[in-house]
């Protein structure tokens, strides 16, 4: 299970990270994205003890799965989508676990509020440190704003209730997610992106 996990975030975080370095060489030619956030660094910090969790929770939920029927689950959640999509295609559990370490590393830097949702403020802080351009932190800021509109429309949060484990999960993917390409697409100087 621990080299499922360790795989996935390899995979993800080495899909921003070329990304990133694709990018940057395109921004030395645009002049934007020319300083390295320190994301990377604040995810290998925690991503350890995020494991550690991260098992403990999968143990807890699978004795609850296996009392529910996970097949009307998936059909709800499928069901539930009004139109925000992300674009990763892996299968629902790898796309739980990632949520779930994706979830933690906003909790230990945090980017998430006290019953569990990210925050904007916390996820603009946490995308943006050690960087100077004002371009990126806006492009972030206004990313952010769309993911987290996105994903709270597609997940129906409210945000003064407690986030359940699943929930939890289901939104940091995909809030990830959303970020990351549109950091990538800002960093790319795409002359189709739209932040709006």
């Amino acid at each position: 299970m621990v080299s499922t996990v360790q795989i996935l975030m390899s995979f993800c975080l080495s899909i921003v990270l070329t990304s990133s370095s694709q990018s940057l060489v395109q921004a030395q030619m645009t002049k934007r994205c020319m300083s390295q956030p320190n994301v990377s660094k604040k995810v290998d910090k925690v991503i350890h003890e995020c494991q550690e969790e991260i098992k403990m929770s999968l143990i807890e939920d699978a004795i609850r799965v296996y009392k529910e029927d996970w097949h009307d689950r998936k059909k709800r959640s499928v069901a539930d989508e009004e139109g925000f999509q992300h674009p990763t295609v892996v299968s629902h559990e790898d796309k739980w676990i990632a949520g779930c370490l994706m979830q933690c590393v906003y909790r230990k830097n945090n980017a998430v509020d006290k019953n569990g949702w990210p925050t904007l403020d916390g996820l603009v802080n946490l995308y943006t440190d050690g960087v100077s351009e004002q371009g990126y932190f806006m492009a972030t800021l206004r990313g952010v704003d769309r993911c987290l509109k996105g994903t709270s429309m597609k997940y129906k949060v409210k945000r003064n209730d407690v986030a359940d484990n699943f929930e939890q999960c289901n939104v940091a993917f995909d809030v990830f997610d959303c970020i990351s390409d549109m950091i990538t697409e800002y960093c790319s100087d795409q002359p189709h992106h739209d932040f709006h």
